[in-house]
């Protein structure tokens, strides 16, 4: 089958969980069914590896937001400085619960720190309502 020898008989017959999960793994990588993806796949599937700053639950958080498609609401690059207005937050929990934000009362155009905090005020209120936890967490 081309698999390499991972494990003997032996190996096999004792039961080891950890020696089958080895080799199971190794007949997997080398046959795994699966077509490799031409060009165009690969692009249109959005496997790009353009996005590499950050932690991967920064990267998560950010993939996810932009999932969403929400209207005005993409974040390129660093996470924290794009969410820091909160507009970001409140467009977020306004999309998944359309009760919990009125988006009256947020400050679309941010003139000073009063005003982002106002909105992150908001938005903590919103997702405490959506029934997030937060510890230690304030506008």
């Amino acid at each position: 089958m081309g698999v390499e020898d991972c494990i003997g008989a032996a190996d096999l017959c004792k039961g080891n969980g950890r020696m089958n999960s080895v080799f199971v793994a190794a007949i997997f990588n080398c046959k795994h069914g699966l077509q490799e993806l031409t060009q165009e796949e690969f692009e249109a599937a959005g496997i790009i590896d353009d996005d590499i700053e950050g932690s991967r639950e920064e990267r998560a958080f950010r993939l996810w937001i932009n999932s969403m498609q929400i209207e005005n609401c993409y974040v390129e690059n660093n996470l924290f400085e794009e969410v820091r207005d909160g507009l970001v937050i409140l467009r977020v929990c306004h999309r998944i619960d359309n009760d919990c934000v009125d988006m009256t009362k947020p400050k679309m155009v941010i003139k000073n720190m009063f005003d982002s905090n106002h909105n992150c005020d908001l938005a903590e209120a919103a997702m405490r309502q959506l029934g997030v936890r937060m510890v230690g967490i304030g506008a």
